[in-house]
């Protein structure tokens, strides 16, 4: 006796209609009479809900069906190749976030530019220095950075320096034309540039700066 015959005796045994027994399962009735006729079979979730709402083992209802049993057997398989194949993918997809986290990390430290020309009467400020710019930037964890530095002046010289938070210089550079790229360590926390001219003797002086830090 296959599943459609089995499905058929409970049907009949307890008065139900394949109307009914559609309604008792949210499926169409010609459905129903396909799994009866053996044009279709139920699948594994539909069965176990007949076997427990009848109150009878799934072995029972499958009894001598040798094609349902297959095809169960089939639909199991299919389940744990998606499983298996849902689990690959979720490592590798873990694995990718992994991976652009670690190099989204690598990446985030400092693109820091500072730039301007300007001119200045020092007619009141005579042999004292002006204090040309300040600029702060932040480095997220210990790194090298690269730090390049273009500066002239047309009268005195320029100071550049950076240093941390507890005055502790990292960088320093002096002169009227200044050209520099170095690449120097960096401790994770918080830096202050400093541009400062001085030894100027004109009334009025012009200057021009270009800082950029980059990792």
């Amino acid at each position: 006796m296959n599943i459609g015959e089995q499905i058929n005796n409970l049907r009949k045994k307890h008065g139900l209609s394949q109307d009914d027994f559609a309604n008792l399962f949210n499926v169409s009735r010609q459905t129903v009479s396909n799994w009866e006729n053996g044009k279709s079979y139920p699948d594994l979730e539909m069965i176990i809900k007949i076997s427990d709402y009848f109150k009878i083992s799934v072995d029972e209802l499958l009894r001598n069906d040798v094609q349902s049993e297959e095809k169960i057997d089939n639909e199991k398989k299919v389940k744990k190749r998606y499983l298996i194949l849902l689990l690959v993918l979720c490592f590798l997809g873990a694995m990718i976030i992994w991976r652009l986290y670690g190099k989204y990390q690598d990446s985030v430290a400092v693109d820091f530019t500072m730039e301007k020309h300007e001119t200045y009467k020092s007619n009141e400020t005579r042999e004292q220095s002006i204090n040309v710019a300040n600029g702060y930037f932040s480095v997220s964890k210990d790194e090298k950075l690269d730090v390049q530095v273009k500066g002239d002046t047309d009268d005195g010289k320029l100071h550049v320096t950076i240093t941390n938070q507890d005055n502790k210089v990292y960088y320093q550079l002096d002169g009227q034309e200044l050209n520099d790229l170095q690449t120097l360590y960096f401790e994770k926390g918080s830096y202050i540039i400093q541009i400062v001219a001085d030894d100027y003797t004109e009334d009025i002086i012009s200057l021009e700066y270009n800082i950029e830090i980059k990792n």
